[in-house]
């Protein structure tokens, strides 16, 4: 069966491994593109359409109505999927144009929360979803928003971005217990909260704070309050290869964000990264990793729940271990590409057949 998918993200090769485990399902998959050359990648078929724009704000670039049309003229797709927010022109377009030549569209929504837009905006927003046979959020946050506008939406749920997990994560023997924070250092971070808890620890213990930010400062002076400076190591800035490289000497990442009118934590390929090595994990329960960690790890709502968690897996290594290996689980089942090309290979002919009359 074939597929058109139009995104900025697929310029970059080191996110087409979802769609390649797409093609190894069936799919043949051309993916337009806004930069680059025609070629392939693999089973894949590459086509660069023009765009106008800021590519380095890729929201707001405008995509080539007469290319994306020519494109699907000659293609002839089963279905078109706009991995772009509906409210951009990307994803007007390619499902404006599949409607036209009756081909189901399907877009990609990561906003998980409300967005005060222009009329303008708010039109095509719209329209975009009217015309749309199908969408996927990042969380049901995201398509809670969508069904607002379209309540009969077809809607997925499904990360963006899928993990590698290691064959055989590496455990390092040592006391006590090692904890995480990766994350700017900002007030809706909520280190501090973490900082606190910490503080009322019974028991031997370490925290390595990944990351850098306004709030540096303050956070160095409230440790020194706490007399916590020699539990912790500021670690600063890191790659995502050297964030890896923590994990087989850390127990626990805890993330304990907090919810503001603007910001809310929508998805954390560091905490999926983190529990596909076995690291147990705390999540605050505002935003949307609790879905993400389900039962691999502990949801705390206050900083009371935070400080009784952390004590906890304090004391008992078996539950630290027992957790991250059910976190380990649930990365194996949903979150590595191989997991995310079957929720969308079955979404996407679950749309199909949805257009496709009866007899055909």
């Amino acid at each position: 069966m074939r597929a058109v998918v139009l995104s900025h993200c697929f310029a970059d090769p080191e996110h087409r491994q979802k769609l390649k485990e797409l093609a190894a399902l069936g799919w043949s998959l051309t993916v337009a593109v806004p930069s680059g050359k025609a070629g392939t990648d693999g089973a894949l078929r590459l086509v660069p359409i023009g765009t106008a724009g800021d590519p380095e704000a890729p929201a707001t670039l405008r995509w080539n109505p007469r290319t994306i049309r020519r494109l699907l003229t000659d293609v002839r797709p089963a279905l078109v999927y706009a991995e772009e927010e509906p409210g951009t022109h990307g994803a007007y377009v390619a499902v404006r144009e599949g409607h036209r030549l009756g081909i189901p569209g399907v877009v990609y929504a990561r906003t998980s929360l409300p967005v005060t837009r222009s009329l303008f905006e708010r039109r095509r927003y719209a329209h975009t979803l009217r015309l749309a046979a199908g969408a996927v959020g990042i969380n049901a946050s995201a398509t809670g928003l969508l069904r607002q506008t379209a309540p009969d939406l077809a809607t997925l749920v499904v990360p963006q971005t899928g993990v590698t997990a290691p064959t055989s994560p590496q455990r390092l023997p040592h006391d006590g217990l090692t904890m995480a924070f990766v994350g700017r250092l900002v007030p809706e971070r909520g280190a501090d909260r973490l900082l606190r808890a910490c503080g009322q620890l019974m028991g031997p213990w370490t925290l390595s704070l990944v990351g850098t930010g306004p709030e540096q400062v303050a956070l160095e002076d409230l440790a020194q309050r706490l007399g916590l400076a020699s539990r912790l190591r500021w670690l600063g800035a890191l790659s995502r290869e050297q964030v890896t490289a923590l994990w087989p000497e850390i127990d626990c990442l805890v993330v304990p964000s907090r919810a503001t009118p603007d910001w809310v934590e929508s998805w954390s390929p560091v905490l999926v990264d983190a529990m596909a090595h076995g690291v147990a994990s705390v999540v605050s329960a505002e935003g949307a990793l609790p879905e993400v960690v389900r039962e691999g790890g502990v949801v705390f709502a206050d900083d009371e729940e935070l400080l009784v968690a952390l004590q906890q897996l304090l004391t008992d290594p078996d539950r630290r271990r027992a957790l991250g290996d059910a976190g380990r689980r649930r990365v194996l089942e949903h979150y590595q590409d191989a997991s995310l090309a079957r929720a969308l290979d079955g979404f996407w002919r679950s749309v199909v057949a949805a257009r496709t009359p009866v007899g055909t």
